[in-house]
């Protein structure tokens, strides 16, 4: 998908153990309101889609690499749509090129995603809701590492990135180079530690101005017991977005940390930043069964940069920590989730904020709290948010800017593995989705359920329902789909 992953296969690190798994799958869905259109206006469709896919994973001694593609051929038995093919995949590569002193990263990703909160929002590319486009984003990044004993660490970084949208009247084509220097604590730094970070990145829009994003930030802590330590940061941000005036101001926070123990991590923080008062809160833990997180964040970003960072909640990185205990090795973890996820049927993500395509930069401010629960028969993964974005210009953050948005919102997914070949999925997912510059406020439900069966080791299928539902203050806004969804899964 990307020429940069090249680089990765001339190096010595190509000695590795290959995993290839081709794969085909074969979807029959019936809408009631394939449009996603108000009542009066709404159309049924049977939709056929071929999946033909594979999956690459190699393990190596200095090579990681991971390639997953699966197009969608997509037909309309009605013709209330063209046909069309629908790619989507990604690749990630990391190889260590010198030992001990040059890597590389590299990736790729091409996939759809809703547009705006101001159109139908759906989870499947079968709805024709025009409210969807294709992203696609490359980058290569090699960068220089090197430990100086047990000192100190020092690392210099440089990434060349590519974001292209098929909605270039909403998120620009761009590109961008960032560096990265950091320089850190060794190990034999026990009570006191300290980090020092320096980031500049331009990004490059076609036919916008340039953004401009320059950090630099020193963190230290200070252990006051075995388990409790200081936290404080000081540092600098500048941001230019095109012909407004530039943003720059110093930032300062300072907090607590609590690790009792490797499973259990609490962290917060209060300062200032340039905006005002700025905070962060983070707390994980882990049982062998169970995996619980909450958190809040304020960022500067941009819709791009968040294309890059997905913020999906992944169901296979919950599978994957409550897996840890039983399946210590990273490599035979991975394999043992994505059988996992295969057998059962579970889909690959809870529901997470929609990245709103802008090209303006963004003050935003994120609560959220997860949970996984991992029992004999059941798995059980559910996740709450809010997240507020409001527009930064100059030293001003605008609530009510352009794309300026408010959403709420909870998900759900339970599976029950009936017996060693029967599967039973719920899913569940409300948000509240508010724009300030229109005021417009609409509320999302969505709610799935399946049987999926295994019939032999590599053939499975499902049968499964969904509602799609959407209530909005503004008129012609509102519409409800019923779906069916049958599902043939191939692995060669």
């Amino acid at each position: 998908m990307s020429a940069a992953l090249a680089a990765l296969f001339v190096c010595p690190a190509w000695a590795a153990k290959w995993d290839i798994v081709p794969t085909l799958t074969l979807v029959e869905t019936y809408s009631d309101n394939i449009s996603l259109a108000p009542d009066r206006a709404k159309q049924s469709e049977w939709v056929t889609q071929v999946v033909p896919g594979i999956s690459i994973a190699a393990t190596g001694e200095r090579l990681r690499f991971s390639f997953v593609y699966a197009p969608e051929f997509t037909y309309y038995a009605q013709g209330t749509s063209d046909n069309e093919v629908f790619q989507r995949g990604n690749a990630f590569g990391a190889a260590e090129l010198a030992e001990k002193l040059l890597f590389v990263d590299a990736g790729a990703r091409v996939d759809q995603y809703n547009v705006s909160l101001q159109g139908p929002l759906t989870t499947t590319n079968v709805n024709t809701t025009g409210n969807r486009s294709t992203v696609r984003t490359y980058f290569v990044s090699p960068y220089l590492q090197r430990d100086f004993g047990s000192e100190f660490r020092a690392e210099a970084r440089f990434t060349y990135s590519v974001a292209n949208s098929d909605d270039t009247a909403s998120l620009d084509n761009s590109v961008a180079d960032r560096i990265n220097l950091r320089l850190a604590s060794g190990p034999a730094y026990k009570v006191f530690t300290w980090d020092l970070a320096y980031s500049k990145e331009t990004i490059d829009y076609e036919t916008q101005g340039d953004t401009d994003i320059e950090v630099s930030n020193l963190n230290a802590r200070r252990l006051i017991t075995p388990t409790v330590g200081v936290l404080a940061q000081g540092g600098h941000e500048y941001y230019k977005s095109g012909i407004i005036p530039a943003t720059e101001g110093p930032s300062w926070s300072a907090g607590l940390e609590w690790a009792p123990s490797p499973r259990t991590r609490l962290a917060a923080t209060a300062g200032r930043r340039f905006y005002g008062n700025a905070y962060l809160f983070d707390f994980t833990h882990r049982t062998r069964l169970t995996t619980w997180s909450a958190g809040y964040s304020e960022n500067i970003t941009t819709t791009r940069s968040e294309f890059f960072i997905p913020a999906t909640t992944s169901t296979a990185g919950f599978v994957d920590t409550l897996f840890s205990q039983r399946f210590p090795d990273p490599v035979a973890r991975q394999k043992a989730v994505e059988e996992f996820i295969a057998r059962t049927g579970l889909p690959p993500s809870l529901s997470d904020p929609i990245n709103v395509f802008t090209t303006q930069l963004f003050l935003e401010k994120r609560w959220s709290a997860s949970t996984g629960i991992l029992g004999v028969s059941n798995v059980l993964i559910a996740n709450v948010f809010k997240q507020t974005r409001e527009g930064v210009a100059g030293d001003l953050v605008l609530p009510t800017a352009p794309n300026a948005t408010i959403q709420t919102g909870t998900s759900l997914l339970w599976n029950w593995r009936m017996s060693s070949q029967n599967a039973f999925n719920l899913s569940a997912v409300y948000s509240r989705n508010e724009t300030p510059n229109t005021g417009e406020i609409a509320y999302f439900t969505y709610f799935g359920m399946g049987l999926t069966h295994q019939f032999q080791p590599r053939l499975s299928g499902s049968l499964s329902y969904r509602l799609q539902q959407n209530d909005s203050n503004f008129n012609g806004s509102d519409y409800t789909e019923n779906a069916v969804i049958a599902t043939l899964i191939m692995r060669f």
